[in-house]
């Protein structure tokens, strides 16, 4: 059991080891991960802008081809309005005339408030493509940087996972699995050490008798206060250490 507790110490000791490579990243991940959603968001809005600009340009197309024809009537029916030989006549072309009138006008207000909307729309989209390009080379040096912290630390952390293997074999599984839970449970931390009768990391004094017994580093003892697994360490392993 002493052997399987001192492995359990190492073992705690590697993922520690692990944590603070893996605490060297900071929150690099989570910010490249937060960017690349906003990116993607921002390119959808991009993409929504350049579709509205793209139906409000095919809009005033269609609205400059009704006021050409209704141009082209209303100079008709003014050409025809010096040829009438009666009141009857006269009435139609001229009720013919304030339709088409009307119809350029509308036209006209329809063309001025989309030539609006597309320069509205056109700043707006440059606007996005803006953004998306900053954010972009904004995320770009993140997951340079990122990947370079990586790589300065990945041949100690594949040194420190072969360990890390290495020890968890010589376990019982049965041990392993209560480390691993305990561990999950209490932020990366299940062993702890017995030191001045009390528990470094809950703090929590231990009766004389029961350090005796974590001493002897013949069984499994977990801190009543915590649950962490208690080991001792001798005085050159403190010294090493």
């Amino acid at each position: 059991m002493k052997a399987m507790l001192n492995s359990l110490m190492q073992l705690q000791s590697v993922d520690n080891k692990l944590q603070a490579l893996e605490a060297l990243k900071g929150d690099l991940p989570q910010q490249i991960q937060k960017l690349k959603d906003e990116l993607q968001s921002l390119k959808d809005q991009h993409e929504a802008e350049k579709n509205a600009l793209t139906e409000a340009k095919k809009s005033r197309l269609h609205w400059e081809g009704d006021l050409k024809v209704s141009e082209e009537k209303l100079n008709k029916y003014q050409d025809q309005l010096y040829a009438v030989t009666t009141n009857k006549e006269y009435d139609a072309i001229t009720i013919e005339i304030d339709t088409a009138k009307e119809k350029k006008d509308e036209s006209e207000n329809k063309i001025l408030e989309l030539i609006e909307e597309e320069e509205t729309r056109t700043a707006e989209e440059k606007n996005l493509a803006s953004q998306v390009e900053m954010m972009q080379e904004n995320l770009i040096k993140k997951e340079k940087n990122l990947k370079e912290k990586i790589q300065a630390t990945e041949k100690e952390s594949l040194s420190f996972e072969d360990r890390r293997k290495e020890l968890s074999g010589s376990i019982q599984r049965n041990v392993l699995y209560q480390y691993e839970r305990i561990r999950k449970g209490l932020g990366n931390s299940a062993v702890a050490e017995v030191r001045n009768y009390g528990c470094i990391a809950c703090l929590t004094t231990i009766p004389p008798q029961r350090v005796v017994e974590i001493r002897m580093m013949n069984q499994l003892i977990l801190c009543e206060s915590c649950g962490r697994i208690l080991v001792h360490k001798s005085e050159k392993e403190l010294v090493e250490n």
